[in-house]
């Protein structure tokens, strides 16, 4: 089995994000091929999902759909390997997607490319607009090698595009594609005051310049804010490593400057002008934290405190005790009356470990599966607040299968699109997701595989309307044994709901 390179999805204002090397899945001999998700359009793009299935988009499918959570995952095999196999998260399943194909790659190996790559397809249609510009300093000088950052923004989502370098006579040059989008700048150079134009389209950028001549900026020289992360403890110890990003305003998606801090959690952030910034504070482990109105040039040291977030850490492990790179991994917090518990899904590294520190204090069920294998029964742990809890979960228990028949009454004909669902009655003892599996059109069989001892609710459905059984199973129980096959004897004849 290939290894997967999992890059960390990046929140940061984009799309999604870019694929490389696809994750696998050991899916189910029956999983749906792509000609029966949807027709493949033109110039698919895809990337890989943090979770580990494949995100891809195509130009006649703007943007792919995600599939809902009671929706099949396409999961599709290599016919000469049926344990190598690629999940998509989207109702579009592109065989360029597929490592074992012949035709062309289409997955991108960062996020950023992927971005850039799908603006750029969308767009090529569109006619260039030529912007440009020179930057001087405060006594007009021009300025050479100073740094031009392009962002797109489309709707709430921003890609970085772009970077260009100012030349000997400080102009710099780009061509943007014109619609209905707007461009954000950023010229930046060390010693001087990073400049930012926000959100502009770019004929308005074009415009700006008067006749012939390009527009003229004016960096003036830096200030800087100095300041040092400690813990809240009394010993205040030094945080180090922390990212520290200055920004004009709390709704800004572009920051004017950006450091680490260093040993003894200090950090120096430059190119700023004389005014007040927002100051955001990030580390993995750490409760994020935004620190408001702080004077660039004020001179002295900002003293800043950060708190320990609440993390659950491990390994997943398979039957033999070996790391399981790719696995699913699952965390509800303990129901509480009145309060949604909406699971938290991540995916392990290629050495089986895996980390989050989103959660609130409480007590938690974690499972994990991979394939038909799962963690069971779950594992219980109290997370404190401000806790690291480590955990190691074994993939010991083969799920179980379900095999049942869907038949139609009289005068009501299933559409392509109906599927089976078992919804769990015996939470939280079971995975925190509803099993899905497709009808064959043919027969109107299905099978679920990986499944959980418990009793679970039987629900088919039609794209989102849930078809009312009018004769046959409604639950199904299954043992405490692993790797059991449950047939359902009788056949689950569906209509629709008289209300829909």
């Amino acid at each position: 089995m290939r290894r997967p390179i999992a890059p960390r999805f990046a929140m940061a204002l984009l799309l999604f994000a870019a694929a490389w090397g696809c994750k696998r899945s050991a899916g189910t001999k029956n999983s749906q091929p792509a000609g029966s998700v949807a027709p493949v359009p033109r110039e698919v793009l895809c990337m890989e999902q943090p979770e580990g299935c494949m995100y891809c988009s195509g130009r006649d499918v703007l943007p792919a759909p995600f599939l809902d959570a009671d929706q099949s995952r396409p999961t599709i095999c290599d016919p000469k390997d049926g344990d190598d196999c690629v999940e998509f998260c989207t109702a579009l399943a592109a065989e360029c997607a597929l490592p074992w194909s012949s035709k062309p790659r289409c997955v991108f190996n960062s996020e950023l490319a992927f971005q850039r790559a799908v603006f750029n397809r969308d767009t090529s249609d569109r006619p260039e607009v030529q912007v440009a510009g020179r930057l001087v300093d405060e006594n007009g000088r021009r300025i050479e090698g100073a740094r031009v950052d392009v962002w797109v923004s489309r709707g709430t989502q921003q890609t970085a595009l772009a970077q260009d370098l100012s030349g000997k006579d400080g102009t710099f040059h780009l061509r943007l594609r014109g619609g209905p989008w707007n461009y954000s700048l950023r010229f930046s150079r060390p010693g001087l005051a990073s400049e930012i134009l926000d959100r502009l389209p770019a004929d308005k950028l074009a415009s700006s310049t008067a006749g012939s001549q390009p527009r003229v900026f004016r960096l003036g020289p830096e200030v800087v804010i100095k300041g040092r992360i400690v813990d809240s403890s009394s010993s205040a110890v030094p945080v180090t490593d922390a990212e520290v990003s200055a920004l004009r305003t709390l709704e800004d998606s572009i920051e004017s400057s950006s450091a680490r801090s260093g040993d003894d959690g200090g950090f120096v952030l430059g190119g700023l002008e004389t005014r007040r910034y927002f100051l955001r504070i990030t580390k993995f482990g750490w409760r994020p934290l935004i620190v408001k109105a702080v004077q660039a040039g004020a001179g002295g040291r900002v003293a800043i405190k950060v708190t320990r977030a609440t993390v659950i850490r491990g390994v997943v492990r398979d039957k033999d005790g070996d790391p399981e790179s790719n696995a699913t991994v699952a965390a509800v917090l303990s129901d509480v009356p009145g309060t949604p518990t909406t699971p938290i899904f991540w995916t392990t590294d290629s050495t089986g470990a895996f980390a989050q520190d989103r959660f609130a204090p409480g007590t938690y069920y974690l499972w994990a599966r991979k394939g038909d294998m799962l963690a069971y029964p779950p594992e219980k742990i109290e997370l404190p607040d401000g806790g690291d809890v480590d955990v190691t979960l074994s993939l010991q228990q083969k799920g179980s299968r379900v095999k049942g028949h869907v038949s139609p009454e009289a005068a009501f004909r299933l559409s392509p699109g109906t599927r089976a669902l078992l919804v769990s009655r015996s939470s939280p003892l079971a995975f925190p997701r509803p099993a899905v599996a497709n009808l064959d059109e043919a027969s109107g069989r299905f099978e679920f595989a990986g499944i959980l001892p418990g009793r679970y609710e039987i629900s088919i459905r039609e794209g989102a309307k849930t078809l009312a059984i009018v004769a046959g199973p409604r639950e199904v129980e299954i043992p405490i044994d692993a790797d059991v096959t449950v047939p359902l004897k009788e056949s689950i004849v569906v209509r629709p709901r008289i209300a829909e």
